[in-house]
């Protein structure tokens, strides 16, 4: 074709698109008159610049009243485990896209079959996509963790085009993908794995999963930075955003939501790593109140989404040989940790400029409630004099920079849960109110919590508190 056809051919489908068009296409937004073709000046009122594309123009019909608008209660499905459900708000949302990330290794894929298990088992059969391993691999982690492998089906394929052809002929309750990373979409001009690709191929999975009302369970990565690889647009275009953490050393395992149109956040779940899978550990705190006959122990009553949960500070302050001393932190965030040390150099005279500094939040937990600040003091004046502090005591209250204690929030939920754990002995703010069953002591400052502290013996850490 020489190039003089190719004019025509363009003057041609432009001339037909142009009489496609239909009439009245452009109005005027100051008096509504209707045009054809888009004019300067508005022939009936004389508005300069006033017609508009009635295409970019919304009707009144589109504007609707939100009390005239009715509830529509959104349709679930449910796990086994209560705790997953109350992640998700109440169940996995129908036609909704949830985000699964962590490290390598750490646990999602085995997390997503057992989830995918839990739905097959009492919905129609859930479609296990793996675009990183074969179907074989996938296969040998389902008999190993014991699964209902009639009903999880599998592909091993990383096109998106062909998965989202041979889904339209079948129904499936859940649809997991592992990962969203590895995919491709073949129409697109970028390589696998570039920001393009993936922003392309997560865009393509939400429109199919509310045209089809199905559940996606996409698995993502982390980077170096710990944050989810792949353009932030994936974390605004998904319905909920699921972070899966541990330690490498410990079997435990936590589940935080971070992101949830159909329910609260930062809801935590946590597991335990063996050898059938994750399952939800068996007094978990009971475990940890048992180990803590050591000076630098002290314990708290976080809440983690609408859950209280006790988490185990310990920390370790020793002479330092070094020019530059060390200080780690583990489970809470490095500048607040540090915020701290200054804190109790400025308000205790410690001299702590000089020495090692570790921190652990144990079990593999992290937690950025502030209401473990006066735990985490006491625990850094226990480590300082190497003092114990009785096992059956908590510390809740957040330390202001003048040295002051402040109340927390759910402060009364926090107390019901170290009631139930068998807690006697509870410091608090200097906060007006009651409480049975706990000996509550108010404090309100750190130098407060200091002569508590060195009335304290290691002799006495069993007995109660005089």
């Amino acid at each position: 074709m020489n190039l003089y056809s190719k004019i025509l051919k363009s003057l041609y489908q432009r001339g037909v698109a142009i009489a496609n068009k239909s009439k009245d296409n452009f109005i005027c937004i100051e008096c509504g008159y209707e045009s054809s073709v888009w004019r300067g000046q508005c022939p009936n009122c004389n508005s300069w610049n006033s017609f508009q594309s009635k295409k970019d123009i919304l009707e009144k019909k589109d504007i609707l009243d939100l009390e005239n608008l009715t509830y529509v209660e959104e349709e679930r499905l449910l796990f086994d485990l209560k705790d997953l459900n109350d992640i998700f708000g109440g169940g996995v949302v129908k036609g909704s896209v949830t985000l699964l990330s962590g490290e390598p290794g750490i646990g999602k894929s085995t997390l997503a079959l057992q989830m995918a298990d839990q739905i097959a088992s009492k919905y129609q059969d859930v479609l296990y996509i793996s675009s990183e391993e074969s179907a074989n691999q996938v296969a040998s982690r389902a008999k190993r963790l014991k699964l209902n492998e009639k009903k999880i089906k599998i592909i091993s394929c990383s096109d998106l085009k062909k998965i989202l052809k041979a889904l339209k002929n079948h129904n499936f309750s859940m649809i997991v993908i592992d990962s969203i990373q590895m995919l491709y979409d073949s129409e697109g001009n970028s390589t696998l794995g570039s920001l393009s690709q993936i922003k392309q191929c997560a865009s393509k999975i939400n429109l199919f999963s509310k045209e089809s009302n199905i559940p996606f369970l996409l698995i993502g990565h982390i980077n170096k930075e710990g944050s989810i690889a792949g353009p932030k647009f994936i974390e605004h275009l998904v319905d909920s955003v699921l972070f899966f953490q541990g330690d490498r050393s410990s079997a435990i395992r936590t589940l935080r939501s971070l992101k949830n149109r159909f329910g609260s956040t930062n809801e935590l779940v946590i597991f335990e790593m063996k050898e059938e899978g994750l399952i939800k550990p068996k007094n978990l705190s009971q475990l940890i109140l048992q180990n803590s006959d050591l000076s630098g122990t002290t314990f708290c009553i976080t809440i983690e989404g609408s859950r209280p949960l006790l988490v185990q500070v310990e920390s370790l302050v020793n002479q330092s040989f070094k020019t530059s001393p060390t200080r780690l932190s583990h489970g809470i965030n490095f500048n607040h940790f540090m915020l701290i040390i200054a804190i109790l150099e400025k308000h205790l005279s410690i001299k702590m400029y000089d020495k090692d500094i570790y921190l652990n939040i144990t079990g593999g937990i992290t937690t950025e409630d502030r209401g473990i600040d006066l735990a985490i003091a006491a625990s850094l004046i226990s480590s300082y004099y190497d003092i114990m502090i009785p096992k059956s005591t908590i510390f809740i209250g957040e330390c202001s920079l003048s040295g002051e204690i402040r109340n927390v929030y759910q402060i009364e939920k926090r107390l019901n849960e170290a009631v139930k754990l068998g807690i006697e002995n509870a410091f608090i703010s200097s906060v007006e109110m009651n409480f049975k069953n706990i000996n509550l002591y108010k404090i309100k400052n750190l130098k407060n919590l200091m002569d508590w502290i060195k009335k304290w013996k290691i002799q006495y850490s069993k007995e109660k508190i005089g």
